[in-house]
Parts: C-alpha cells; sequence; structure tokens
C-alpha cells in the first residue's frame, strides 16, 4: 500500500496499536542512524528490547527506505545499524512470545 506524505500514517499505526491493545512506539529512520560506531546498533537493540518487554508492542518506523536503501557507498556505523536493524527485524518476526510488530513507511 502506498500512502502519501502528511496522510496520517503514524496516525493509522497508533490507531491500529490504540485498537489492538499494543504499547505504540513511533520513531523515525533519521533518529537510528548515526556516524558514531556502535551508537545506532545500540539504539536499534534498546527500541526492540524495550518493545518486547512491553509486548504485545508496535514499532512504526516511519521514513524507513531511507535507512534501508543500498549499501553501496557508506560508511561502516551504517552498515552495522542496517544488519543489526535486520537481525533485530527476524528476531521479531520469529519471536512468538514477544508479539513485537514493526510497521515501516
Amino acid at each position: 500500500m502506498l500512502i502519501a506524505t502528511g496522510a496520517g500514517k503514524a496516525t493509522i499505526a497508533k490507531a491500529i496499536a490504540h485498537e489492538s491493545g499494543a504499547t505504540f512506539f513511533s520513531i523515525s529512520s533519521s533518529d537510528l542512524i548515526s556516524k558514531r560506531l556502535g551508537e545506532g546498533e545500540k539504539l536499534v537493540k534498546t527500541l526492540f528490547a524495550v518493545a518486547a518487554y512491553q509486548a504485545p508492542s508496535i514499532v512504526f518506523i516511519d521514513e524507513i527506505d531511507s535507512m534501508l536503501t543500498h549499501r553501496r557507498a557508506e560508511d561502516d556505523a551504517i552498515r552495522r545499524m542496517k544488519s543489526e536493524f535486520l537481525v533485530q527485524l527476524d528476531g521479531a518476526v520469529n519471536r512468538r512470545e514477544g508479539r513485537v510488530f514493526v510497521i515501516g513507511a
């Protein structure tokens, strides 16, 4: 589904969380990207750990496409953060007891 900018994507995700009784986390992809080595990875790990602790929860990541672009000419810190995000995302999908849902826009 494609929804234009300013169309209330975060509001829709928040309504889903409210109706399902889930804890809602809203974050922009730029909040997770850091040039410092290890900081972005730590932020991603912490986000998913807190979401799992507060489960059921919905993690809404706005502008996820800017975070998960091709890995060509980027520095090591951003590449490692992306790898950690994919590991955590895979864990959220495969972890039955955690019930962490991720919505990317």
